[in-house]
């Protein structure tokens, strides 16, 4: 089983120029060759090496499952969830436990205490180091050139909405949470709509009341699923139906926990900026 090794500052270093060239201009090679110990360093700052291929990766992370399995480990993965993650990773056949950078610190303390396996952090904040992330989860399982591949896709998908969004004035937007709640632009839901082009109208996590809302000129409104009530509950809303948004019916759902980190995540963003903008 692959064990985990600290890695001094140098390295780190070394790690970090590797993944920026794996997401660069130059090509890389394509076969599945690879030198062990792995070393790379995880969406949190920790540096993870494994000795050997990993045979068995649990992963409670969707955009690192389907990132794994674009590169050709998908017979070593094991999809988990934070109910069943501790139990998947206490197996002692268990090489690495992928878990979302924004898991709580006691749900990633539970799975740690679990297993004698590395864990490893995943994910991109902001939304734009997503390359990175696939590279080093990449480099993390022995198959860079293959993330590397991955990666450059992606960067050239988000470099290209980038450049449409930068014509366009940002749409302002309200994410509707849960109850009476409103996220704000750190949330993973809220960085989404920020790559999309949205100008989140609150500066950070809120609660909000009807009466408010007309004053805060909202173009785009972002239900959460789950959590946000809906276009057809917004229309019942005496105070909201002049805003804008509601007007207009520019009002979209979005994962509570954002969009995966991986291949399809610049499709997802540009989708959405469509739907931010849709007439």
């Amino acid at each position: 089983m692959g064990g985990v090794r600290r890695l001094g500052p140098a390295v780190v270093l070394v790690v970090l120029a590797l993944a920026l060239a794996g997401c660069g201009l130059k090509d890389e090679p394509t076969g599945t060759d690879a030198a062990f110990p792995s070393r790379a360093v995880d969406a949190a700052g920790g540096a993870v090496s494994l000795d050997a291929a990993p045979d068995r990766v649990v992963s409670l992370d969707p955009g690192a499952t389907a990132v794994l399995r674009t590169i050709g480990l998908g017979g070593a993965l094991v999809e988990a969830t934070p109910a069943d993650a501790a139990d998947l990773a206490a197996d002692p056949a268990t090489d690495l436990v992928v878990v979302p950078l924004a898991l709580g610190p006691e749900a990633a303390a539970r799975i740690d205490a679990a297993t004698a396996a590395p864990l490893y952090r995943y994910g991109a904040a902001p939304l734009d180091t997503a390359p990175t992330a696939i590279t080093q989860l990449g480099l993390a399982v022995g198959r860079g050139p293959e993330a590397a591949t991955v990666a450059r896709s992606v960067a050239d998908g988000l470099a290209a909405l980038a450049e449409r969004l930068a014509g366009e004035p940002p749409v302002r937007t309200l994410i509707e949470g849960p109850g009476a709640t409103a996220y704000g632009p750190g949330t993973p839901i809220g960085q989404a709509v920020a790559a999309a082009g949205g100008e989140n109208v609150f500066a950070e996590d809120a609660v909000w009341a009807p009466e408010q809302v007309p004053a805060l000129d909202v173009r785009a409104w972002v239900a959460a699923d789950p959590g946000g009530s809906g276009y057809a509950a917004l229309q019942g809303i005496a105070e909201l139906a002049a805003v804008p948004a509601i007007r207009d019916g520019r009002v979209t759902e979005v994962p509570r926990d954002g969009y995966p980190v991986d291949g399809a995540l610049p499709r997802a963003l540009s989708d959405l900026a469509d739907r931010l903008r849709a007439p």
